[in-house]
């Protein structure tokens, strides 16, 4: 058995501690006004006692201060070590199975082809090689949607359904396309049903016996390293030796929970930073959790630290027998530890964004021109935010208040207790005494006070999609959360900008990080982009 590679004595994470509340003051931005600070502390309190379970109400529940949030809960910069070696062992792993899937594929279209024309009363020829390019081509990219390539930690039952759905796919997009370019006689069309069927029933069987033969070597599957408690990653270590075929090479585990009497060093397992740590150096860029809710946030920081990440099935972690069907059939490959989604994001950015601002050239004159003349002052207003990985940088707005917009919100909120409220709860008053007369209200309606983030978004300080960009006062009510937010650049629109803007609550808003970080995708911000001009619209929120 091997031996955990790193112990711990305590743990980071727990649900059921209550101690003290401390929330020290904030010292206010040159954005950000001492009213804000005093509001953003009680803002704190407030949330936290609003939302804390009731058999715990009696007693405050620890907020981090905000120095304590920016050291322990900032996303930094990692090295690529673990990417490529993902890449790496990913092609080493999935290269047998390619060629063999190639070979099985074009066996049954061969044979599927002579079947047909020994049916016809036809002799064999060559003529299926026309149609052999291109079924490869669909077959293999099809698989390769359904990760099946490298095809590690899956179970059976899902590599089945993956087989057979690519397999099915590709026929009918074979068909289509002599379709759409030719014809489809009706022996062709017996030909791809039958290689459909003789594919998904070949490819099954080829690839089980592979993996089998494959698991025997050294080479083959990708490092693996378990991170649970000592006693459920024993279990899974034992029970993952019986499934090597699975693909997953386990070179050892960390423990993040219990102290336990152990032989050899210690690298003492604290964050999951460390995991990595200890992952890197042993070029294992998968993780396998095998951990409870207990250890809720050391696991959602492994899905931003390692390339892959497979959860194992708590049924797996038990003591009763399990062959591991469906041990490790909860996969994530998160795309901000990647390059190419990287690539991909970055430059849906600049796309859009340079098109955008040499259209917008002069509708954006036009508003600066209306500004000057309505309220003297700077026609824009840069205001400090917390970008990726902590860095702060000036997010550009056009202005929308008047030149002394503090001092009109503390007379205020002096003279009127019920704007006062309003102000406490939500930071927002929909009758805003500091927004210029006229064209503040407009740009604030239709959003077009946010164009200059374009010029952001330009120098790659900010996304087009992301999260609602944070102020440094307000890094305190995100607690350990601001690690999702500075994984990411904040987007010009995102999430909450769709979803109600200003009418939706702050733990709203951070739900909405947390989500997006979590699901991001391409589509995911094609699709908000489709949705935030309806949004702008409407004017749902938009004050």
């Amino acid at each position: 058995m091997l031996p955990p590679l790193a112990t711990s004595t305590t743990s980071r994470f727990d649900p059921h501690a209550s101690p003290i509340v401390y929330v020290p003051p904030a010292q206010p931005s040159e954005s950000v006004s001492a009213e804000e600070s005093v509001r953003a502390e009680e803002s704190v309190r407030a949330d936290t006692a609003h939302n804390m379970p009731m058999r715990m109400a009696p007693k405050p529940q620890r907020a981090d201060s905000l120095d304590a949030i920016v050291a322990k809960h900032t996303a930094t910069k990692l090295n690529s070590s673990l990417t490529r070696a993902y890449l790496t062992q990913s092609i080493r792993t999935g290269l047998p199975l390619l060629v063999i899937d190639l070979l099985v594929t074009t066996c049954s279209l061969a044979i599927a082809f002579y079947l047909v024309n020994l049916s016809l009363g036809r002799g064999f020829d060559l003529a299926f090689l026309r149609q052999l390019p291109a079924l490869l081509l669909i077959q293999v990219g099809l698989m390769a949607m359904h990760q099946l390539y490298p095809g590690v930690g899956i179970s059976p039952v899902s590599e089945l359904r993956s087989i057979v759905r690519s397999t099915l796919l590709a026929c009918v997009c074979l068909s289509a396309l002599n379709i759409i370019f030719g014809q489809l006689p009706r022996a062709e069309l017996a030909v791809f049903a039958c290689t459909a069927l003789l594919a998904s029933i070949l490819l099954t069987f080829a690839r089980h016996y592979a993996r089998r033969v494959l698991a025997g070597t050294k080479w083959w599957g990708i490092r693996t390293l378990l991170v649970g408690s000592r006693s459920d990653c024993d279990r899974v270590l034992e029970k993952l030796k019986h499934r090597r075929s699975a693909g997953l090479s386990v070179v050892g585990y960390v423990s993040v929970s219990e102290r336990c009497e152990r032989r050899g060093p210690s690298v003492g397992i604290r964050h999951a930073e460390d995991a990595f740590h200890v992952a890197s150096s042993r070029q294992a860029p998968i993780a396998a959790l095998a951990t409870s809710a207990n250890h809720l946030q050391i696991s959602r920081r492994i899905l931003f630290l390692f390339p892959a990440v497979v959860w194992v099935n708590h049924d797996v972690t038990s003591e009763q027998p399990c062959d591991l069907l469906a041990s490790c059939s909860t996969r994530f490959r998160m795309p901000f530890s990647r390059v190419a989604p990287r690539f991909c994001k970055r430059a849906l950015d600049l796309a859009i964004c340079i098109p955008g601002l040499v259209l917008l050239a002069l509708p954006m004159a036009a508003i600066a021109l209306a500004i000057k003349i309505m309220s003297p002052g700077s026609v824009f207003y840069g205001s400090t935010r917390m970008g990726r990985h902590g860095k702060t940088f000036k997010m550009w707005k056009f202005r929308s208040m008047v030149p002394d917009a503090d001092q009109v919100l503390q007379r205020r909120l002096q003279s009127d207790p019920e704007a006062r409220r309003e102000w406490e709860s939500d930071s927002k008053l929909k009758s805003d005494p500091r927004i210029i007369p006229g064209i503040g209200h407009l740009l604030r309606r239709w959003s077009l006070d946010e164009l200059p983030q374009l010029w952001n978004v330009l120098v790659g300080e900010m996304s087009l999609v992301g999260p609602r960009p944070v102020l440094p006062i307000e890094i305190v009510r995100y607690q350990d959360n601001y690690y999702q937010y500075t994984q990411m650049r904040p987007g010009l629109t995102g999430l909450w900008q769709v979803s109600g803007r200003n009418d939706t609550t702050f733990d709203t808003r951070i739900f909405l990080v947390r989500q997006y970080a979590a699901n991001w995708s391409i589509w995911l911000d094609a699709w908000i982009l489709f949705k935030t001009p309806f949004a702008v619209l409407n004017q749902r929120g938009a004050y």
